[in-house]
């Protein structure tokens, strides 16, 4: 009977346990998706509108506790230069729409110095069917991450060591 009743117990606390992970990672990724008006939502429609060839869009990894997320994705262009030049033109309008100031790949508010997000691009070594293969770079600052003094500080610390 013993040996029953601690097979129920663990039971419950393993779904008990199951169910607040789910419940905490919906809740996380409602959050994000609520706030998905970022550079790198901007980009990935940017570069929806540029490909010749349809691209898989590349996933976005989160590091919550670091306070940032990381995003690449390559895309195939007729000519690189222009690629190039024509998302130079628009990283920086959405920098100035964020309120901030483009200078070495590092997009910061214009007032505080604070890192808003990282960016680069480059010629990447694909086969896109004759055409040339672009590869862009991001690093963003998460949404509502002045909200928690500590990953404030990691945002800041992480920035500093990428070379800001």
């Amino acid at each position: 009977m013993r040996n029953l009743k601690w097979k129920h117990t663990v039971k419950m606390i393993w779904m008990c346990s199951f169910l607040y992970g789910a419940c905490f990672n919906l809740a996380y990724a409602a959050d994000i998706n609520a706030t998905q008006l970022s550079v790198i939502t901007a980009t990935q429609a940017y570069i929806n509108n540029q490909t010749i060839a349809p691209q898989p869009e590349q996933n976005i990894v989160y590091h919550p506790t670091l306070g940032y997320m990381d995003y690449q994705q390559i895309w195939c262009s007729e000519d690189h230069q222009s690629a190039m030049v024509k998302y130079q033109h628009f990283i920086t309008h959405v920098c100035l729409e964020k309120g901030g100031n483009l200078t070495k790949n590092w997009c910061s508010l214009s007032g505080s110095q604070q890192p808003l997000f990282y960016t680069s691009i480059a010629a990447y070594d694909l086969s896109c069917h004759g055409n040339n293969a672009t590869i862009v770079h991001i690093i963003e600052m998460m949404p509502n991450i002045n909200n928690d003094t500590t990953i404030a500080k990691a945002w800041m610390k992480t920035a500093k060591s990428l070379g800001f």
